[in-house]
């Protein structure tokens, strides 16, 4: 429940709860002359973190609706994600509607900003665990930052509380995946597959974890097909050249594609209708 009596004008209106003048007043071009489409760019970017704020909020409470067992509650939780992710990927396509020549007259002026600097988004990798140390030099003046990455560096995944969630309820998940250092990568476990898939072929009365199964799915196949709508937008728009930030721009994108949040659903597909043990 918002705290009415902290709002700064008296009387409550639409304005005064969203704080629309202090939203309003965060956007400054850095171009001189001013540039037309930077205001654009910054919009995006902005917005873009607003929904990274909703997706850390949402998984928050998905990992809690895991540990307690709820699979309809994660079902809900899932379908909002995979609606915000669908959002993020219609969104960055916007960028697409600039010029290669009108990026470039600003983009010089964003360096070394760059994506890579977005604490949000490296919480989100890292809370699904994709976790790659390599991010946390980019946070290295900014310790409050570069303390919430690391700390996620010792907590489960979200694909850990569900691979836990899945044991309580009674189905064989190997003791070295329950058991796993969870600071280490993940590692794909045939055990895993195996039991994953003998839900999905012989549900009986579980057919709800199939369709938790399905909608785990749906994310993760968005979140990947933002990872390839943000490649294309940034070869579309600059090409090879490397990002305001010093990476290798499209490179160093393109061989994220194949990173995946719940690996061992995404094999068993291989594996459904075979013999597979």
């Amino acid at each position: 429940m918002p705290d009415y009596k902290n709002l700064e004008l008296k009387e409550l209106n639409y304005n005064s709860y969203l704080k629309i003048p202090e939203l309003l007043s965060l956007q400054h071009e850095l171009s001189s002359p001013t540039h037309h489409d930077e205001l654009f760019f910054i919009i995006i970017h902005q917005a873009a973190e607003l929904w990274f704020k909703l997706m850390l909020h949402e998984t928050e409470a998905l990992c809690e609706n895991f540990r307690e067992g709820s699979v309809s509650r994660a079902l809900k939780k899932l379908k909002r994600l995979t609606a915000i992710a669908d959002l993020e990927v219609k969104q960055i396509n916007l960028l697409n509607t600039l010029t290669p020549v009108e990026f470039a007259g600003f983009r010089d002026h964003l360096r070394p900003a760059s994506g890579f600097q977005s604490i949000q988004f490296r919480l989100i990798e890292f809370t699904y665990g994709v976790r790659e140390s390599f991010f946390l030099s980019f946070f290295e003046k900014e310790k409050d930052k570069l303390g919430k990455l690391q700390k996620l560096l010792t907590l489960p995944s979200v694909y850990d509380e569900f691979v836990r969630a899945v044991d309580k309820a009674g189905f064989a998940v190997p003791a070295e995946v329950l058991n796993r250092d969870v600071s280490q990568p993940w590692k794909e476990n045939a055990g895993l597959i195996q039991t994953l898939k003998s839900i999905y072929e012989k549900p009986d009365d579980n057919y709800h974890w199939v369709l938790l199964f399905e909608a785990m799915m749906d994310f993760d196949e968005k979140f990947s097909l933002w990872r390839t709508t943000h490649m294309l937008m940034v070869a579309r728009t600059i090409g090879m050249k490397s990002g305001t930030g010093g990476s290798d721009g499209y490179k160093f994108l393109a061989a994220r594609m194949e990173y995946k949040f719940f690996p061992e659903l995404w094999a068993l597909r291989t594996h459904l209708g075979t013999g597979y043990k």
